[in-house]
């Protein structure tokens, strides 16, 4: 594996820096993507794993807000999020971001069952953002870096989706989660995740799935 320095260098098809800065459409941290998802092979078939991009102290922060009301969050450096996957291609595929003082807060990781139940919602989702996305919709190991529209989409999804048993109210949920609007899903998002909210999923999956006999 190549060697990891404070700086990773941007590949030379990446463009300008102006180019890099805005690839992902956010502005609160300068540009850069704010999801990974990541794709490894189990016994059973593929995984996925969601993880939301923050600063490490505001992950630690956030942490901390739900461990006080008795819930829990795994934060994990951006580097060893993918070290494994990506190899001697660590650097390049890190987009020239300094990642070390960042962490990923996880959303969830989803069986491959779940896996092919929301394989649609997550292709529409990330169809058209930087990266290969082809890479965690086919067999094998990757990742790929999400927008955070995108990213927050598939959150929404993975959080509904995780307890839900039965295919046909998996489905269900991924359907309803490809018809909301940004502002939904966003809504949806802070709902799900908030300490004040601990009912948010299980008010999403009703929504959702409150049809399916």
């Amino acid at each position: 594996m190549a060697s990891r320095g404070s700086e990773f260098e941007a590949s030379s098809s990446e463009g300008t820096e102006e180019d890099r800065l805005v690839r992902y459409g956010t502005s609160m941290f300068g540009g850069r993507p704010t999801f990974t998802l990541v794709r490894r092979e189990t016994d059973g078939g593929g995984e996925w794993t969601l993880h939301e991009l923050l600063p490490r102290e505001q992950a630690e922060a956030r942490r901390d807000r739900l461990e006080r009301d008795g819930r829990s969050l795994s934060i994990t450096p951006v580097e060893d999020l993918v070290s494994d996957i990506a190899g001697d291609d660590l650097l390049s595929k890190l987009d020239g971001w300094t990642w070390d003082e960042w962490a990923g807060a996880k959303v969830a990781r989803l069986d491959p069952t779940r896996v092919r139940a929301l394989q649609d919602v997550v292709r529409e989702a990330i169809e058209g953002t930087p990266g290969d996305s082809s890479e965690v919709l086919t067999g094998g190991a990757g990742f790929v870096f999400l927008p955070e529209t995108a990213g927050v989409r598939l959150a929404v999804a993975f959080r509904g989706v995780k307890p839900i048993q039965r295919i046909d109210r998996m489905r269900s949920l991924a359907r309803g989660v490809a018809r909301m609007s940004d502002e939904e899903c966003y809504y949806w998002y802070a709902k799900c995740r908030s300490p004040s909210s601990p009912n948010g999923e299980k008010a999403l999956r009703v929504l959702l799935t409150d049809h399916i006999e």
